[in-house]
């Protein structure tokens, strides 16, 4: 299902500039449980979708993984996994990472940090809408928030097209 497409890092980033990113302080700014949704399209032909995410974050020093499921919030039993990781390169001030929907083959994210936007650029496994490219802006204030928004640089007619808007926030703790 391509809500991956939108969700695609319903993830990730941003930090105060280089002493941050030196030690790897903005990838920790999500080593937390998260909740959130917004939209999100299967395809540029049909409307958009409102979903919901959970998503558990793992993280080692220059690393973030982000698991769990995204469903539609008009279906709630149609539900992806989404399994997201996220690298820093310290030494070419870069980051790196994959993105997959309910363990199919990986999308490919390659992107740069600004402030507290990371901008990414994502190389699908497969065709979507007729291409195997987007870019992924994601802002991290690192205020226990973050948004991801992914754009279709073509479009349906040679227009970018925004895919998913999403936001996020800390969930709230397991009470089991």
């Amino acid at each position: 299902m391509k809500i991956a497409a939108g969700l695609a890092f319903a993830f990730v980033l941003a930090v105060q500039p280089a002493q941050a990113r030196a030690d790897g302080a903005y990838l920790r700014r999500f080593a937390v449980a998260w909740t959130g949704g917004g939209t999100a399209s299967l395809n540029l032909h049909l409307p958009d979708f409102r979903v919901r995410c959970k998503l558990a974050a793992t993280s080692v020093p220059d690393s973030v993984r982000l698991v769990g499921p995204c469903r539609l919030s008009i279906l709630p039993f149609l539900s992806q996994t989404i399994d997201t990781t996220l690298n820093y390169d310290p030494k070419t001030d870069s980051y790196s990472g994959t993105y997959s929907v309910s363990g199919g083959k990986p999308a490919i994210l390659l992107g740069r940090q600004k402030g507290d936007t990371l901008d990414l650029d994502v190389t699908w496994p497969i065709l979507i809408n007729g291409h195997n490219k987007a870019k992924i802006t994601i802002v991290n204030d690192g205020k226990s928030h973050f948004t991801l928004k992914t754009v279709d640089p073509i479009g349906l007619h040679g227009t970018p097209a925004t895919t998913s808007d999403l936001s996020f926030t800390p969930a709230p703790p397991d009470k089991s």
